[in-house]
């Protein structure tokens, strides 16, 4: 792309302590809400400043969505949505991983959105927050994770989700959806491989969608207005 994608986390999360030490995301519908209309007005300003070619979202949730798309002048790419859409391409089944139940539920209900839940094996979970794993991040360097027992066991938690869908479900691809999630693809990579999953697909969400904002720009593409309208609609349907 010529210019840049503007990328950044746009809400917070409120959080509750656990038993396991970890503090997993507590997501209200209110969170959501929040969420969904910080996104809007962020897109917005975005497409105002005139310095970007595309927008690329980072919540695995992906809060928004509709209106997002009807609002933003520029190519929007969410990473789970063009995940599942690569994942489509590529096989036949997927399962995505995210970090709580109530994430689970609202990726499934965004999948039937999506026109994809019927690729859609499983959504799982390994509910360790962003607090969790970002300061995994912070405390091993690269090489060094291989080898550090938490993160290893992190992963390998992961991994056994992946493997259940596999074997469980028949799934081909396997995408990690939640973005702090996706720092350890590739001790994920290593664990699937060590079980002799070397053919299974392994995606991060959020490079999907920097592939698919990529190819959009390329293409001098973005989402149809007819698709997704506003009441700037020149060239209306007579019925939908």
């Amino acid at each position: 792309m010529a210019r840049r994608a503007a990328t950044r986390p746009w809400w917070r999360t409120s959080r509750s302590a656990s038993s396991n030490g970890s503090r997993p995301s507590a997501r209200s519908e209110n969170t959501t809400r929040s969420s969904a209309v910080g996104v809007i007005k962020r897109v917005k300003a975005v497409c105002a400043l005139g310095k970007y070619d595309a927008i690329i979202t980072q919540a695995g949730i992906e809060p928004g969505f509709l209106a997002a798309r009807m609002v933003s002048t520029l190519p929007i790419a969410y990473p789970v949505h063009s995940a599942m859409h690569f994942a489509s391409l590529l096989g036949e089944k997927f399962c995505i991983l995210t970090t709580t139940d109530a994430q689970a539920t609202i990726i499934r209900r965004n999948a039937q959105l999506y026109g994809l839940n019927h690729k859609l094996t499983s959504v799982r979970y390994v509910s360790r927050s962003s607090t969790f794993t970002m300061a995994l991040v912070r405390k091993y360097q690269k090489a060094e994770r291989m080898n550090a027992p938490e993160v290893v066991e992190f992963a390998s938690g992961i991994v056994e989700q992946f493997v259940r869908a596999i074997e469980d479900e028949g799934a081909d691809t396997v995408i990690i959806g939640s973005p702090h999630q996706q720092c350890f693809l590739d001790e994920v990579r290593q664990g699937l491989d060590a079980r002799g999953y070397h053919e299974i697909n392994l995606m991060g969400a959020f490079a999907a969608a920097v592939e698919m904002a990529r190819a959009m720009v390329n293409m001098k593409l973005k989402q149809a207005p007819r698709a997704y309208p506003s009441d700037l609609l020149k060239a209306k349907p007579a019925f939908r």
